[in-house]
């Protein structure tokens, strides 16, 4: 399911969008947008992911195809990770927040942010808390600065 964003055949876009944005950065050398990811889930999978950013284009790329009209300054999109055999519940849904910002959260601020997300997309879900799994640290992307 997708708010702010239709995409079909989602998983295969999300991974291109987000790697293009990490590339994309990196060749750029943007200081303008940082990106992080929280809560390790099975098969390396993060149950969610921040991007904010001071560059509008960003944040157009990653919110493709969006529902509203007139310029898109966030969207939200949610993808269904099915769990193991066992498990309480049969999935997950991981979740990726993009949105604008005028001026970027100092990292402090942003990892903040990132790790009071998890913690509240976990809670609306029957899985075990994964917030903590790494310690509670932020896995940043290569191209946050």
């Amino acid at each position: 399911m997708c708010t702010g964003v239709t995409i079909p055949g989602y998983r295969p876009v999300r991974c291109r969008v987000v790697a293009a944005l990490v590339v994309g950065l990196a060749v750029a050398g943007c200081a303008s947008t940082r990106v992080g990811q929280l809560g390790r889930l099975e098969g390396d999978r993060a149950l969610v992911t921040l991007i904010v950013s001071r560059d509008r284009d960003v944040v157009h790329q990653a919110c493709r195809r969006p529902r509203a009209a007139g310029s898109v300054l966030g969207c939200q999109m949610s993808e269904s990770l099915p769990l193991a055999a066992g498990e309480v519940v049969r999935s997950v849904k991981t979740v990726t927040i993009v949105r604008y910002a005028d001026m970027l959260p100092s990292e402090l601020a942003f990892d903040i942010d990132l790790h009071e997300l998890c913690h509240a997309i976990a809670s609306v879900q029957e899985i075990p808390d994964p917030c903590h799994a790494d310690g509670g640290v932020v896995t940043p992307a290569a191209a946050s600065r």
